[in-house]
């Protein structure tokens, strides 16, 4: 199932259908203020990268360009050494195998510098349907990724990524709302999320 050119399929498919698009000037505007830094100001923080076609997923081992939903990546100090690291970048197919990588290293001792995720708050995004399922459009250049501390993340929506039920991150809180009003779902920010959470998504 490869989502890696969006607005060739929209072009092509008619069942794709615009549900809501929040790419805004705000939007864009935030997006250049978080790249490279976090909420704290520490501008030591590496930019975002773009996903490329050769980058395959750790967790999951899938290749991140050919799925759906929002994808990721981590940024570890220099030096350390994590696995999965691809041109400087641990990439992931979906935000759950983002948390799910987080988590385990952490627990060895190692933290990121930073992980990026999809900000949908940025990018021109759909809701298409396949097979009776609905799935969310992926974005992987590197402005379409954010600091998840500076997110507002979409849980148990009725809205599906890459590993089933994702965290669908927004950097504007309005935008995280009304697409919960619309898709359903509960909201979290990176600090809320736990290994449990992310254990208790239901993948496909």
């Amino acid at each position: 199932m490869d989502r890696h050119d969006v607005t060739e399929r929209l072009h092509r498919d008619p069942r794709w259908a615009t549900r809501r698009s929040f790419l805004a000037t705000t939007g864009v505007a935030s997006a250049g203020v978080l790249a490279g830094c976090v909420g704290s100001g520490d501008d030591s923080v590496p930019e975002p990268a773009a996903i490329e076609d050769g980058h395959s997923c750790w967790v999951c081992n899938m290749i991140v360009v050919n799925h759906p939903g929002p994808s990721g990546h981590a940024i570890y100090p220099e030096g350390e050494d994590v696995p999965g690291e691809q041109d400087g970048i641990v990439p992931y197919c979906s935000s759950a195998c983002a948390y799910e990588y987080y988590f385990e290293q952490k627990e060895a001792g190692v933290e990121p510098l930073v992980i990026y995720l999809t900000d949908y708050s940025t990018v021109d995004w759909e809701v298409y349907e396949e097979h009776g399922t609905q799935f969310i459009t992926a974005h992987f250049g590197a402005d379409a990724h954010t600091d998840s501390r500076d997110l507002d993340l979409v849980v148990d929506s009725d809205v599906l990524g890459a590993m089933g039920e994702s965290l669908i991150g927004f950097s504007d809180s309005t935008d995280a709302e009304e697409f919960a009003d619309q898709y359903g779902g509960d909201l979290y920010d990176h600090d809320s999320v736990t290994r449990e959470l992310v254990e208790s998504l239901g993948f496909v």
